[in-house]
């Protein structure tokens, strides 16, 4: 270390020179693509198992580069490895700050608050984290960084983190480093606030969120893409959303449409219980096709292109099959385990009745259904993920003189008005032949700023199994035929330097 990044790191940052040496920081000059030229930077070594894995440069102007298809993995990791407590901070300096304070145990992200798509995490969750007793979290006091503190403890438990809070005048540990002094800091950490109890909450609690509300308005929700069904009902995890629909009437086909379009929209990843889409490789022909919006052969989509669907589906839709059982208990604490290790935020059940249902003698089955409902509310609340579960009406009676079944409701799920009482969101799927049209409609949203009741209507298309939205068709009202959608939704959903994850003849 010598010259300009010596002087900004020692002199601007307040990092000691024994620390810097230390965590073997270096100096050199680095070609950085935000400025176009090389530029003297700081090195930060990404080591795992005492062996580089990535190195991350940064100028004085923040601007920063990664090595080019390295694995992101947290900095410092190797630090925490079979320790019972643990640091995380939201960059580099942030983590040098606390070392120099005496904190070793010290971890950093290694994108800052770039997303709470915490993928990186997903392979060190077990390894590194599982064993923690208590985790500490000091990230930024700004929109993003509480974000990201929120996903950590989401996907790391509630139960044993704790947050810094750095007060007036300091949005990070290394502010906090500069206006006070090494030991107020470590102090200040120390101090770190358990997360509220569980099951208890006042206004205050919410302050953020109810300011936010205050000025900005109710959040608007996550939408589909789907102009005719987004006018009706948009979506926030936490939530539990019904569906229901004669069989054959294409529910689980929705189904899929709503959480690959929450995923590639919103980065939703998507956890699936749907013992009735097996074998598993027909079920993921189907969310390719619809990926990619070809058919899934080699005479119809290129292997390229296929490819780059299936790694992508790869690293965001995830199967419950559990070796053991099917019970509501066994795939929950497996669902459990894909949003902590994963990331998932929907939770797909298709269907209730594939179950294996142990009803109590002490239970009717009304009150069976009524608790195991309140199991998937309570589920979908703590692990903030949106539970779609698909359920069966009772069996209905076709009007006199119709080949058609009625439409059902809620209310006609076979078991219980629970599926109608105490579900957030309702919807019924209703496929008519004869029209060459699907009704969706929306039957309940239990809070008016997400939507309401109304129809929308849809042509689906079996080259792709995609759904189109349309004028409702009857007898007398041909509408045209919709402009029907082939784009391969990849193409702008990931990053140019993404754009090669698919293979070719002979991988």
């Amino acid at each position: 270390m010598n010259g300009k990044m010596m002087e900004y790191m020692v002199g601007r940052r307040g990092i000691p020179m024994d620390v810097l040496t230390r965590m073997k920081i270096e100096e050199r000059l680095e070609f950085l693509p935000q400025t176009g030229k090389e530029e003297a930077c700081i090195c930060f070594p990404y080591l795992e198992d005492g062996v580089m894995k990535n190195m991350k440069f940064r100028d004085a102007a923040k601007h920063f580069k990664m090595v080019k298809g390295a694995e992101l993995i947290p900095w410092n990791i190797d630090a925490i490895k079979g320790k019972e407590k643990c640091y995380i901070t939201e960059g580099e300096i942030d983590a040098l700050s606390l070392i120099a304070a005496g904190l070793e145990e010290v971890v950093s992200v290694p994108n800052g608050a770039g997303g709470a798509n915490l993928q990186w995490l997903d392979r060190f969750v077990e390894s590194h984290f599982d064993d923690k007793t208590e985790i500490i979290l000091a990230m930024d006091t700004d929109k993003r960084g509480v974000e990201l503190r929120d996903e950590l403890v989401r996907r790391l438990g509630m139960d044993r983190c704790k947050v810094v809070a750095w007060g007036e005048g300091c949005k990070d540990a290394n502010e906090y480093l500069l206006k006070y002094d090494l030991p107020r800091l470590r102090q200040q950490v120390e101090q770190a606030a358990e997360i509220p109890l569980e099951g208890v909450f006042c206004p205050m609690d919410e302050w953020d969120t109810l300011m936010d509300i205050y000025y900005n308005g109710m959040p608007e929700g996550a939408d589909t893409g789907l102009e005719n069904l987004d006018r009706l009902i948009k979506f926030e995890r936490g939530f539990v959303l019904t569906v229901t629909g004669v069989p054959g009437s294409g529910k689980s086909e929705f189904v899929d449409e709503i959480a690959m379009r929450l995923l590639l929209r919103h980065d939703w990843k998507v956890g699936y219980f749907s013992p009735e889409n097996t074998p598993l490789a027909y079920h993921y022909r189907k969310l390719i096709r619809r990926v990619v919006g070809k058919r899934f052969e080699h005479k119809g989509m290129p292997l390229p292109e296929a490819g780059q669907a299936i790694r992508y589906l790869a690293q965001s839709v995830f199967s419950i099959m559990p070796k053991e059982d099917f019970s509501v208990e066994s795939v929950l604490r497996i669902a459990a385990q894909l949003v902590s290790r994963k990331g998932v935020k929907v939770l797909v059940v298709d269907p209730f009745n594939r179950f294996e249902h142990q009803i109590p003698d002490w239970e009717t089955e009304t009150q069976y259904i009524s608790r195991i409902f309140d199991e998937f509310s309570n589920f979908a609340v703590k692990h903030k993920v949106l539970l779609i579960l698909v359920a069966h009406p009772t069996k209905l009676r076709r009007e006199p003189g119709s080949k058609r079944w009625p439409v059902p409701t809620l209310y006609d799920i076979n078991g219980s008005a629970a599926f109608f009482n105490k579900t957030d969101y309702g919807m019924v799927v209703d496929r008519n032949d004869e029209l060459g049209q699907v009704l969706v409609r929306v039957a309940k949203v239990r809070f008016d700023h997400l939507g309401g009741p109304g129809d929308a209507f849809f042509a689906f298309s079996t080259y792709n199994g995609r759904y189109t939205p349309t004028e409702e068709r009857t007898l007398d009202h041909n509408p045209p035929e919709p402009k029907w959608e082939h784009t391969n939704f990849l193409t702008e959903k990931l990053k140019p330097e993404q754009q090669g994850l698919g293979f070719n003849e002979g991988e």
